[in-house]
C-alpha cells in the first residue's frame, strides 16, 4: 500500500515540475514575440486565446484591449485599427 501512494506522490509531484519548467504561453519570450503592427490571430497564436477587456471606436478608429493570464503572470495588449499598438507585462 505504501508502494502505491508513495508512487502517486511521486507522479503528482514530478507532473507538477514538469508544468513549472515546460509551463505555459504566458512567458517573456513569447512577450518578446509580439510586435507593434501584429494581428490579433497572429499574437494569439503565440499567446494563445485572449480574453476581451475593453473595446472603442470613433470614427474609421476602434481600439480593443485584450489579456491573457497565468496565474499571477498578465500580459496585456492594446490594439489598434486591428493590430498592436502597445503591450505590458506583470511578473513573468
Amino acid at each position: 500500500m505504501y508502494n502505491r501512494i508513495f508512487k502517486a506522490v511521486s507522479i503528482f509531484f514530478i507532473s507538477i515540475s514538469l508544468v513549472a519548467c515546460f509551463g505555459g504561453k504566458i512567458n517573456m519570450d513569447n512577450y518578446k514575440k509580439v510586435k507593434n503592427g501584429m494581428s490579433l490571430n497572429k499574437v494569439e497564436s503565440i499567446l494563445g486565446s485572449g480574453e476581451e477587456n475593453a473595446t472603442s471606436s470613433y470614427g474609421g478608429y476602434s481600439s480593443s484591449v485584450y489579456t491573457w493570464t497565468d496565474g499571477f503572470k498578465v500580459i496585456s495588449i492594446t490594439f489598434s485599427n486591428g493590430k498592436v499598438s502597445a503591450k505590458a507585462q506583470v511578473g513573468l
